[in-house]
């Protein structure tokens, strides 16, 4: 197959939380159990992810109904720890030199988004940044896709999508996108193998 641009999803391909997450959250959770919070946060970001709300007042009414002692900047301060993989962020910039288009296709906040872009750099590392916070839709609806592809100014068979999602795979194949399931912890290997597939 010839292909003219890779899409990479973000947490679970390129990103995770790092290790700091978790106690942070422990920590923002207090005498709560961290578990049921964090399905709380992540129930009233879910239409943040896709523009129709703003994270930053969903998640103080999650803080205020659980009663935790932290305002709403530290906690949004949790949801940008984040760690990269850089050996795969390296082969995102090879396959960029090598004049292959290289974009990020992500479920994201506006804030988390804003952060990833500035502050992590994917806006330097990526020629273009589909989030789903700023296109209205997100994986797995088709129109997440279609509007992607219509950016893109290509045709869906020179587009590979890699995800940690099956679902997400499954919704960019139907969308006429070659599409893989790539997990973070295979590493750059995995994702050089993938790609020559």
């Amino acid at each position: 197959m010839v292909i003219e641009a890779v899409l990479f999803d973000a947490d679970g391909v390129i990103q995770e939380p790092s290790p700091a997450w978790r106690p942070a959250l422990a920590r923002l959770a207090g005498d709560a159990c961290a578990d049921e919070l964090l399905a709380d946060i992540f129930a009233a970001e879910k239409p943040c992810l896709t523009g129709d709300q703003d994270f930053e007042p969903a998640l103080a009414e999650v803080l205020k109904r659980w009663n935790c002692v932290v305002n709403v900047e530290e906690a949004l301060g949790i949801w940008t720890m984040i760690q990269q993989d850089h050996e795969i962020l390296r082969v995102i910039g090879q396959l960029r030199e090598l004049g292959i288009r290289v974009a990020l296709a992500t479920n994201q906040q506006a804030q988390r988004a804003s952060f990833m872009s500035n502050q992590l750099g994917y806006s330097k590392l990526f020629d273009d940044l589909f989030y789903s916070c700023e296109m209205g839709y997100a994986k797995p609806h088709p129109e997440y896709f279609q509007i992607m592809l219509n950016r893109l100014g290509l045709a869906g068979e020179k587009v590979l999508f890699l995800d940690d999602r099956q679902s997400n795979v499954r919704a960019a194949e139907s969308a006429g996108l070659h599409a893989r399931v790539f997990m973070k912890n295979r590493g750059a290997a995995g994702l050089l193998n993938l790609l020559q597939e």
